[in-house]
Formats: C-alpha cells, sequence, structure tokens
C-alpha cells in the first residue's frame, strides 16, 4: 500500500504531492468529523490532460458546507476552503447506485 505522496511520485507528479496529501487529510478529516459511519473510500487516479484526482467517497448525502470566507479565530471549519485554493478544480458528486456522495480535487501537471 502506497501513501498518496508515494503515489503520485510513482506516477511522476512529485510536485503535486504536497497540495493532494493536504487535501486528502481534510477530506477523511471532515468525514471523521460530519459523517455517522467511519467507512470511507479513497481513490486517486491520473487524468489524460496531465495531473491527478484524489476522491473521498462516503455513505453520507449532506453536501460539505462551503464558505467564502472562514472563520480563522476558531479551530476548525477551513478544511473546503483549502481544497479549493489548493486545487485547479474541485467537486461534489452523488455516488452513483449507492448512497452518498464523492468529493474530489484535481490537481493538473506536466508529468516529469
Amino acid at each position: 500500500m502506497y501513501t498518496v505522496r508515494e503515489q503520485l511520485t510513482a506516477w511522476g507528479y512529485p510536485e503535486l504531492a504536497d497540495g493532494a496529501t493536504l487535501c486528502v487529510t481534510e477530506m477523511l478529516a471532515n468525514v471523521h468529523r460530519h459523517v455517522k459511519s467511519p467507512a470511507c473510500e479513497l481513490r486517486l487516479r491520473t487524468l489524460p490532460e496531465g495531473g491527478v484526482r484524489v476522491a473521498v467517497a462516503d455513505r453520507s448525502p449532506e453536501l460539505p458546507v462551503w464558505y467564502t470566507e472562514p472563520d480563522w479565530d476558531t479551530e476548525s471549519g477551513r478544511g473546503i476552503f483549502l481544497i479549493a485554493a489548493m486545487a485547479s478544480q474541485w467537486g461534489v458528486t452523488p455516488r452513483q447506485g449507492r448512497r452518498g456522495k464523492q468529493v474530489w480535487a484535481e490537481f493538473t501537471a506536466v508529468k516529469s
């Protein structure tokens, strides 16, 4: 089993590892904090145009709460804001044929 960093490096995208790893950490923290069932799926894949997509799917149909500006005086509540700031694009899609959603983030780059 690889870490996100190891997998992205193996695919030729070591420069994306920091941002992708932080986003995966935030996505998993959101599952732990907001979803009743901690079961989730982590998926990594390369993009045809260059780069990677990281995604975490869970069983909750509730969508993430998006703030245009987080409350910087609190200890939490900045995960989606960080994902939006670091990723080339991100989003939430319902899971096909299953309960829940998938939160994903894409990072574009030319393969090294």
